[in-house]
Order: C-alpha cells, then sequence, then structure tokens
C-alpha cells in the first residue's frame, strides 16, 4: 500500500509517488495507492490498507499531520520516504518534529535521498535509533506522453524553463533581476515557468512581472506526461529554491540534455557538481557571472550536458531505484510470510 500527500497534481511527491508505483507494478508487485491529502478516507481504503503486506509511506510530517486528523492507527509494518520540506523545514521546527517522532521511531524503515537528509535526521533525533537508508530519485516518465505543448511555446535564444511549484520555499523570483538584465542583452529570450500556484500570494506577484514582461509565461498543472516537451523547448533549466530534498526536475532536465543552473543547498548539491554537469550559484551575481560565460563557451556548454547525462544514467538509473526499495522491504518483511506478488 502506497501512501501519498499527492497524487492528482503534478508535484514533487506526486511524481516520487507514480514512478515507485509504476516500478512495482512493472516487476510484479501489486500496489495499491492512496493520496492521503486529496482522497476520501473511506471503508475502501481502510480495507485496501490492513490487507496490505507492506505500507510505504511518502512525507513524514504531512503524514504524522493526517494521522491525528484521521485518528488511523497504522497495524502493519511501514516504512517511510522523505518528502523533503519534512527534513528541510519541519525537522527545524519544535512541535513538528515532536509531531513525527512517533512515526519515524516506530518505522520498520526510513529512506532519504541525500546522505545530507540522512545526517540531519540523525541529529534531529540524537536519542533515537532510527533505520535509515539513501535511495536516489531516478528519472521516469509514462510511455505514452503529450507533444502538443511544442505548439504554444515560443521559440527563443536562449529558452530558460523554470520548473516549479508557486511556493515561498521554491523562491521563484530570486533571479528576476538578473534575468530582466539579461533580456538586454539576449533580445529573443524567453522565460517559462511550469508549476502549480500552490500560494495566492506568489501567483499574484508572478502575475504582475507577467504583465509588464511579454517574455515571461506560466503554465498551470501540465502532468508529467507532458513535461518532456518543456525540457526538449529548454535551453536551459533553473532551480531557485531555497531548500531541496533531491529535486527530480534538475535529474530530468539533465536526462534531456539541458544546462542547469541551481541555487546552492544540500539538495541540489547532492546532484549538481558545479562546472562539471551543470551550475552551482550563491547570488545573483555568481549566476550572471557564469551564464554570461558558458553562452560564449560552446565547448563546456555540450561537455556539460553530455556529463550531466552520464551523470543520471549512472547514478539515477530507474531500475536501480526500484530495486533498492524492493530491497528494503523484503528486509522488513523477511519474518513474514507473503507481500504479494502477481505472476508474470
Amino acid at each position: 500500500m502506497l501512501y501519498t500527500p499527492y497524487l492528482h497534481g503534478n508535484r514533487g511527491n506526486s511524481t516520487t509517488a507514480k514512478r515507485i508505483y509504476n516500478g512495482l507494478q512493472r516487476k510484479g508487485y501489486k500496489v495499491a495507492i492512496f493520496s492521503y491529502e486529496e482522497d476520501k478516507w473511506d471503508e475502501e481504503a481502510k480495507v485496501q490498507t490492513e490487507k496490505a503486506d507492506l505500507i510505504h509511506i511518502i512525507h513524514f510530517y504531512r503524514f504524522a499531520k493526517w494521522q491525528k486528523q484521521s485518528g488511523y492507527e497504522l497495524k502493519n509494518p511501514y516504512i517511510l520516504t522523505s518528502g523533503g520540506t519534512d527534513v528541510n523545514e519541519n525537522l527545524f521546527n519544535k512541535r513538528d518534529r515532536l509531531e513525527m517522532q512517533h512515526l519515524l521511531e516506530n518505522a520498520n524503515a526510513i529512506t532519504v535521498f541525500t546522505d545530507d537528509a540522512k545526517q540531519k535526521l540523525i541529529a534531529a533525533y540524537e536519542s533515537i535509533q532510527l533505520k535509515i537508508e539513501v535511495i536516489n530519485q531516478s528519472v521516469w516518465f509514462p510511455k505514452k506522453g503529450i507533444s502538443h505543448q511544442k505548439n504554444i511555446l515560443i521559440n527563443g535564444n536562449p529558452t530558460i524553463l523554470l520548473p516549479s511549484g508557486l511556493r515561498k520555499v521554491k523562491d521563484i523570483f530570486y533571479l528576476m533581476d538578473e534575468i530582466i538584465s539579461l533580456k538586454s542583452i539576449y533580445e529573443r529570450l524567453q522565460l517559462v515557468i511550469v508549476g502549480m500556484a500552490l500560494e495566492a500570494d506568489v501567483y499574484k506577484v508572478l502575475q504582475q512581472y507577467m504583465l509588464e514582461y511579454d517574455w515571461i509565461t506560466f503554465f498551470e498543472n501540465i502532468p508529467i506526461e507532458g513535461m518532456p516537451s518543456f525540457y526538449e523547448w529548454a535551453d536551459i533549466v533553473l532551480n531557485t529554491s531555497i531548500s531541496e530534498g533531491q529535486s527530480s526536475a534538475i535529474l530530468e532536465a539533465m536526462h534531456f540534455g539541458c544546462l542547469v543552473f541551481a541555487r546552492q543547498n544540500p539538495g541540489n548539491a547532492s546532484i549538481v557538481d558545479d562546472g562539471k554537469n551543470g551550475f552551482l550559484f550563491q547570488d545573483g551575481s555568481e549566476f550572471l557571472e557564469k551564464f554570461n560565460a558558458v553562452q560564449h563557451d560552446h565547448e563546456l556548454k555540450h561537455k556539460l550536458i553530455t556529463q550531466a547525462k552520464q551523470y543520471v544514467q549512472q547514478y539515477h538509473s530507474f531500475e536501480e531505484e526500484i530495486n533498492s526499495y524492493i530491497t528494503v522491504y523484503s528486509n522488513c518483511l523477511e519474518d513474514r510470510k507473503g507481500f504479494v506478488k502477481e505472476k508474470e
């Protein structure tokens, strides 16, 4: 049984859930999925949960909060996977940390995307022996894609993509002054932001920018099937987040041959090796310096893109990610019979 806070919109947790769900099904496992923030908690969901040999829960804090509200007590073995903000934000709030503690200390296993996240958990719960595994995210898209987005994307040079939900933690306006200044140098520059309008005040500011600058475009809630068209359009992909667990958007961009510029934080630094498979920046001036330098160095640009593709293939394999989860499941269930497996 796979529990995820989000499934029906294009958010990081929904991408993770769909990828794991698809991978397990391909391996022949029988999997049910429930979006605890979006779907109705009813008798059918309870029955599915209680029939499961194992429960896999995404996002520590959101699930702990939902569990408290629903009053449902887990009776099955379960593993937890970090949702990103639970480690990078909730962990540093004392009340949130206490809210998650019971869930974490009773988990059969906990998985995180980076060693940085593992060390943060160990430090936060130093008196508790947590069973933590690091499993890298991978790149996955449904086989059936959607290509019509190409018809609504405006050609430009350079074309810049910022795949991000509209949330304060994503800090999408962090480089806006710098990008506006670049427009005076690169007259055909286009900026596209793709994501869900999750916080009204952030969306309001973005609308003001779009009214003033017609080269800034926002596409809301593009399904994962439609994202390849955006990566194929983009020369450059940005990540401006204050904090990240491990950005699947950066991995997807590397996979599609985009040049990545990512804000310096532990999650981004777990993927981007500055100057080797992309660029990290600490502030706007460093971004501008690296951006302008690479625009005039085609050999370096080609090298970075090639090395980024190779990095994703080597360290973020879909097959390896799913096999790692199956190993964790098997270890959790070694004393129990079952974990229903459909015959191929």
